[in-house]
């Protein structure tokens, strides 16, 4: 059994209405899709979020080192990309091509041995609890009730979908008006989990007023307060901070988080499969937790993600899109999407990831 064939796809899908975060403002989300083919007729997917040059990346840089390999080698073919790239890359967009190639590595896994990817990830529980997260911005406010008034739509629109916890942003707009929208979700969610993500808002100091002033609402965490890059800052800020301090969507390898575990510079980690260096690799950032150290919740893709949680027993809880909300838009290129479940996320059942890609929208927002 040998792989002859990587098929990459670069798509990007507009939102229906720009959404603003922090620090900027988006209007449309790029993804990569890869396809890998055996010669004996097997097929297995996976993607990344990320600019169409990842896109040339796997097809200039990972396709050659894939071709005539067995694929079951997955730790092996792991090692030969990122080892064979290793002047080019290490972080960034060269290992969110890894990632889209070690999906589909893990899917065609699945598939050739008729498994679904949570068994072959341990198979620890049928289902895995999630929040919903939201609680964006749009950039044509201008008054504090227009701000509260979307946000009690999406919070009870979000209650009816059978969810408890809640993710939101904060950072974008004045400590006032944020306040405000806390206060609200609280008295809205009750005893429900609330987390406040800032995307790199804030400086130092500021990161510890606004936990201070955050803390009265009893938040879960504050997430990426100060950019990512700042492990000592991040130290500093977990040891003072009366809320807990959540980081990683934005880093990668397991070598990235050792850092912060070694410096005690988060409470949650976000690593994120398919960003961080795919399953592989989230599979070594889980060996090195354990109850104590950090807690694990990983980020952005609940439809991959709902295997990582449910094969493994340190993933806390998910973060899951709903596509009504016009966030993350990859589900539009998928023909069964994962559906929550009164606030769990339930893992398919079909070999591999068990996610089916709708050629005709694949097509239509291919680049």
């Amino acid at each position: 059994m040998a792989i002859n064939q990587v098929t990459v796809t670069p798509v990007k899908v507009p939102l229906k209405q720009p959404k603003q975060f922090a620090l900027r403002t988006v209007a449309e989300r790029e993804y990569t899709v890869v396809e890998i083919s055996t010669d004996d007729g097997h097929t297995g997917w996976g993607y990344t979020w990320g600019p169409r040059a990842v896109s040339e990346i796997i097809n200039d840089l990972l396709k050659d080192l894939l071709i005539d390999e067995d694929p079951r080698r997955i730790e092996y073919l792991w090692e030969k990309m990122y080892r064979g790239t290793l002047v080019w890359g290490r972080r960034g967009l060269l290992l969110r091509a890894i990632s889209a190639v070690d999906i589909a590595l893990w899917d065609l896994f699945g598939k050739i041995t008729d498994q679904p990817l949570y068994q072959l990830l341990g198979g620890y529980r049928k289902q895995v609890p999630a929040y919903y997260s939201g609680g964006y911005y749009l950039p044509h406010f201008s008054e504090t009730q227009e701000y509260l008034d979307f946000l009690e739509d999406e919070l009870d629109h979000m209650l009816e979908m059978g969810f408890s916890d809640f993710k939101m942003k904060v950072g974008a707009v004045s400590m006032e008006v944020d306040l405000k929208r806390v206060e609200l979700a609280r008295e809205m969610l009750g005893g429900g989990k609330l987390m406040l993500d800032a995307n790199c808002a804030y400086h130092p100091e500021e990161a510890l007023q606004a936990a201070e002033a955050f803390s009265d609402f009893e938040p879960e965490w504050l997430e990426e307060p100060l950019p990512p890059d700042n492990v000592q800052g991040y130290s500093k800020l977990t040891q003072r901070s009366p809320v807990p301090i959540a980081v990683g969507e934005n880093h990668f390898t397991r070598w990235e988080f050792a850092q912060f575990i070694d410096y005690q510079a988060a409470d949650i980690l976000q690593g994120d499969p398919i960003i961080m260096g795919g399953i592989t690799e989230y599979r070594k950032l889980h060996g090195m937790v354990s109850p104590g150290i950090a807690r694990l919740a990983p980020h952005n893709s609940h439809n991959i993600n709902v295997h990582v949680g449910a094969g493994m027993p340190f993933v806390e809880i998910l973060e899951f899109f709903d596509l009504g909300i016009d966030v993350f838009n990859f589900d539009l290129i998928m023909l069964n999407p994962i559906e929550p479940r009164d606030g769990f996320l339930v893992p398919p059942e079909a070999p591999g990831h068990g996610l089916e890609l709708d050629r005709e929208a694949l097509q239509r927002y291919g680049v």
